[in-house]
């Protein structure tokens, strides 16, 4: 299994995310200005410099006569442009409308509607495009440091919304001259599901530092890309997911959809609902969440306030997947992400990315199940498979 671990002794912001990302990947600065150019059309600059014992740092900063503030309509067409993969946009735009329940933009328009700064948008969105070439299976995090702000009282604060993204993981202060841990590194520890866990035994295949410093300084943010050793020679992946189950006999089967819709918005795996009978041969419904083990407390809560039961159970799982890999893929009828489904080396199965395929047939007419194996075939024929 390919992990991601970042290590937050010294805090996290978007900016020095970027900037370990960058060194790990060992990607210039411009070849990342070519592939994140389309960003500065909404207003994002950035700069490239070097950091701490030559990693990279990024500072992002509006440009004065772009557009500086976005509305999350103005978000939503600026990832749609995007060249994301669709994982990775519906990531993105999960961790921009997370901003809406901390009840605050960062300012707002005459209507009162939330703004968001551009400098966020880029060091989220930024981030993201990085860590989709990486396709890791999982993210793990280092205790957070969230130190540095200084209150009215003279003591270390940490902003609500800050504390509101951390919530779960395990944190600590250490002081600083900076503000260790900002609004956007902590929004996309939550956007990325990850856990606080210490770094996993396996082998590192590569490490980034991020994060302009003064040689000797602890200001830097560390990252590490491993394969955990015990399934390293594996020809399929293996790991643990959360199953969390409860029958439910008195919701109105209306209310279900609304429900679904919640648990896979907020990083479920995969939800699905078997009908049973109860005591006294009453017909219930049981309700099945499959999610990462980082995202089971709020999806528990989310399967608690939006369903009429009052319990659930969960457990822990063991499981194996066949490893995929998405690559883009220019069709006679247009863009399609495809997917790919190996086992070791060997390529098993090779699908179209659904969505892809319903706006090509809504565009040209042709049905689904006549569209789906043209492209699929197509694919085979330009990869040799």
């Amino acid at each position: 299994m390919k992990t991601l671990y970042i290590d937050c002794t010294a805090g996290i912001s978007g900016s020095r995310l970027i900037g370990a990302l960058l060194d790990l990947k060992g990607e210039k600065a411009d070849e990342f200005e070519r592939r994140m150019s389309w960003l500065r059309r909404y207003g994002c600059a950035w700069a490239v410099s070097a950091g701490l014992n030559g990693g990279a740092g990024i500072e992002a900063k509006p440009v004065p006569s772009g557009c500086k503030t976005f509305g999350f309509a103005e978000i939503e067409a600026l990832l749609d442009e995007s060249k994301l993969l669709p994982e990775t946009k519906e990531r993105a735009l999960s961790a921009f409308s997370a901003l809406k329940t901390v009840g605050r933009g960062f300012c707002g328009d005459e209507s009162g509607a939330p703004l968001l700064d551009a400098c966020l948008v880029f060091e989220i969105v930024g981030a993201l495009a990085l860590l989709d070439t990486l396709q890791v299976d999982a993210v793990y995090s280092s205790p957070v440091n969230v130190g540095g702000r200084m209150g009215g009282s003279g003591q270390s604060a940490v902003s609500a919304p800050v504390s509101f993204f951390l919530k779960g993981m395990t944190v600590f202060a250490r002081e600083g001259k900076h503000e260790r841990t900002t609004l956007s590194g902590a929004l996309l520890l939550k956007a990325l599901s990850a856990s606080t866990e210490p770094l996993p035994a396996g082998r590192l295949l590569a490490g980034g530092c991020g994060g302009v410093a003064p040689q000797g300084s602890a200001e830097a943010l560390h990252v590490m890309v491993l394969e955990q050793n015990d399934e390293a020679a594996l020809p399929y992946l293996t790991g643990k997911i959360v199953v969390m189950e409860t029958n439910i006999d008195d919701m109105n089967p209306q209310d279900y959809q609304n429900l679904e819709e919640r648990l896979f918005a907020c990083g479920a795996l995969d939800v699905f609902f078997t009908p049973i009978l109860m005591k006294k041969l009453r017909p219930a419904v049981r309700l099945t969440c499959i999610s990462r083990a980082a995202d089971r407390e709020k999806l528990g809560e989310i399967i608690l306030r939006y369903s009429t039961t009052i319990g659930l159970r969960w457990s822990e799982v063991n499981r194996m997947t066949l490893e995929r890999r998405l690559r883009k893929f220019e069709s006679s009828f247009g863009p399609v992400s495809m997917k790919l489904s190996c086992w070791g080396g060997e390529i098993v199965r090779v699908t179209a990315e659904y969505e892809d395929l319903k706006r090509i047939s809504q565009e040209t007419g042709c049905p689904l199940d006549r569209l789906r194996p043209l492209v699929v075939s197509e694919f085979r024929q330009k990869e040799d498979l």
